[in-house]
């Protein structure tokens, strides 16, 4: 029998918090990562850049709230689908393709703050790419293996514990190695700066990669501990 797809609004409503928490705390990478450019790349007066980084921090807030919130009110009895996964991944799909076009328009504005600097153009793709990776498997991913497991819950005879604790670990393990090889990358680029800006980049380089840990780690542990609880 087909899952009607707004029976799931109910489950589609919930964890609005970790939505909201998740925009906030995503949002202040953007802050930072307009703060780092600001001061390597760009030739822009401070009261500019301040109202590019305003701009940065408010779009990156609501666009992200927009990717979480407004998806789940698209859902129509036309998405009816034999698998209630079919449903909450086309709820999902509305979740990444919002989340890349505001990184998109967050690159752009991004390459306006440092004067479209070719050489901060490829430093700011990596990390806007990195950022967008990261907000797709870590948030919404996360929100989208939390909203299935509760859907199983509800239908006891589907819940197979050893395939969810699998996947918990699995997630895991791609944090670990995904954030370690990146953390690597920007130890070098510290090690390759000048001696005049390693203080700086240091600053950005470690204050950026423990946060960002600190951010999906967050996300990682409320997602365990919901499954626990439940």
């Amino acid at each position: 029998m087909p899952v009607l797809a707004l029976d799931l609004l109910p489950i589609l409503k919930q964890h609005r918090p970790f939505a909201i928490l998740s925009s906030v705390g995503l949002a202040v990478l953007y802050v930072e990562l307009s703060w780092a450019s600001f001061n390597f790349w760009s030739s822009r007066s401070l009261d500019e850049a301040i109202a590019v980084t305003g701009l940065i921090a408010v779009l990156a807030f609501v666009g992200y709230l927009i990717s979480f919130f407004v998806p789940p009110l698209l859902v129509r009895d036309t998405w009816d689908h034999p698998r209630a996964w079919g449903v909450l991944s086309n709820v999902a799909a509305w979740s990444v393709g919002i989340t890349i076009a505001l990184n998109v328009i967050e690159f752009g504005l991004l390459l306006y703050l440092v004067n479209f600097d070719l050489i901060a153009s490829y430093h700011l793709l990596r990390d806007v790419y990195v950022y967008t990776f990261f907000a797709l498997l870590f948030f919404h991913g996360l929100l989208l293996y939390v909203r299935y497991v509760t859907f199983l819950y509800q239908t006891p005879d589907h819940v197979q514990p050893l395939k969810v604790i699998a996947s918990s670990l699995g997630v895991g393990l791609i944090l670990l190695f995904v954030g370690g090889f990146l953390f690597l990358i920007d130890l070098v680029h510290l090690e390759n700066a000048s001696a005049a800006m390693q203080g700086i980049m240091g600053l950005h380089v470690y204050g950026r990669g423990l946060y960002l840990f600190t951010l999906v780690i967050a996300a990682y542990v409320w997602h365990l501990r919901w499954i626990a609880d439940h």
